[in-house]
């Protein structure tokens, strides 16, 4: 659900947004919506460039369907690892 705000804009800001919307064959409402999602991505793509730049998350490569595709488990020779989870969590 859409949360709506009221905004004061000067004479001259609406008429820019007017302007850019009509170049783009959007209403001003379908303008402004864009706006915020473009701003919203670009706040969280600061945001996590900002834990990246301070050690707190490491970047992967994204995964692609040839990736997953490829997978191959690596075999283990002793119990699952969730049984040792499931074990490790029992009470003592």
């Amino acid at each position: 659900m859409a949360t709506a705000y009221n905004v004061s804009l000067s004479p001259e800001i609406y008429s820019a947004l007017e302007t850019q919307a009509q170049a783009r064959g959007w209403s001003i409402q379908q303008f402004v919506e864009f706006l915020t999602r473009e701003y919203e991505k670009l706040r969280e793509r600061a945001f996590l460039e900002g834990l990246r730049a301070d050690g707190l998350i490491a970047s992967f490569p994204a995964s692609t369907a040839a990736m997953l595709h490829d997978f191959m488990p690596v075999p283990i020779k002793d119990e699952p690892i969730s049984q040792t989870i499931i074990e490790d969590r029992e009470p003592r």
